[in-house]
């Protein structure tokens, strides 16, 4: 990852911002990020007109991948410094951040800023180009993703669809069932109760002791009357 490193300090600085700084190095060529910060933020207190020193705390920043500060620090030394080989430095640098985070849009920016301060930048030409397809890549998955979505949105649609179509027949048929039911018990005779049933017998013999007596006072007239005699 080129550019990302810190700048060499000249030594120029204000008393113990020197020492600061020269253990800052140290500690950042060890690989001791967190250290090295803490000691470029003394020497920065110290000196805070250095523009060099904000570019070697943003730099031990983006190693210990604190992107957002190493990014909004980086932005800080652009302004300080009228270098355009600095400038594009600061660019190219920011472009790596914003690329080690696949965030290949805002990578493309910064690498374009890096090439308009230092065109003949191989390095950079080589990740703008590598930025740009890593755009498209991330663009045409996230197309795919959508028209996925879609057609997954489509095909529950669809199948809610058919479940709805589905649940309004089966609500159909079960009325359905439900009336033939209904007509198959009405048209089947009621069963009559054995109290029912018992009136209904009574009723009868009833009627059949009356119709006997009438068929015994019918008979004992025309027995009478046939024993009459014709004067």
């Amino acid at each position: 990852m080129r550019y990302v490193w810190a700048l060499l300090i000249s030594f120029l600085l204000l008393g113990a911002s020197i020492e600061d700084a020269r253990k800052a190095n140290e500690a950042y060529d060890e690989g001791n990020y967190e250290e090295a910060i803490s000691l470029y933020k003394k020497a920065i207190d110290a000196d805070p007109e250095n523009a060099k020193l904000y570019f070697n705390l943003a730099s031990a920043l983006a190693k210990s991948e604190q992107s957002e500060e190493a990014i909004r620090t980086f932005e800080q030394f652009k302004s300080m410094t009228n270098s355009t080989e600095e400038k594009a430095k600061a660019n190219y640098n920011i472009g790596k951040v914003l690329s080690d985070n696949q965030k290949w849009g805002k990578a493309v920016d910064y690498f374009k800023k890096s090439l308009r301060y230092m065109a003949g930048d191989a390095d950079a030409k080589h990740n703008f180009e590598l930025a740009k397809k890593k755009l498209q890549e991330q663009q045409n998955q996230q197309n795919k993703n959508k028209q996925n979505q879609q057609n997954q949105r489509q095909e529950n649609n669809e199948q809610n669809q058919d479940q709805q179509q589905q649940d309004q027949q089966n609500q159909q048929n079960q009325k359905n069932q439900q009336n033939q039911d209904q007509q198959n018990k009405q048209q089947q005779p009621q069963k009559m109760s054995k109290a029912q049933a018992q009136k209904i017998l009574k009723a009868l013999e009833q009627k059949e002791k009356e119709l006997l007596k009438q068929f015994k006072k019918q008979k004992t007239e025309s027995s009478k009357s046939s024993n009459e005699k014709d004067w």
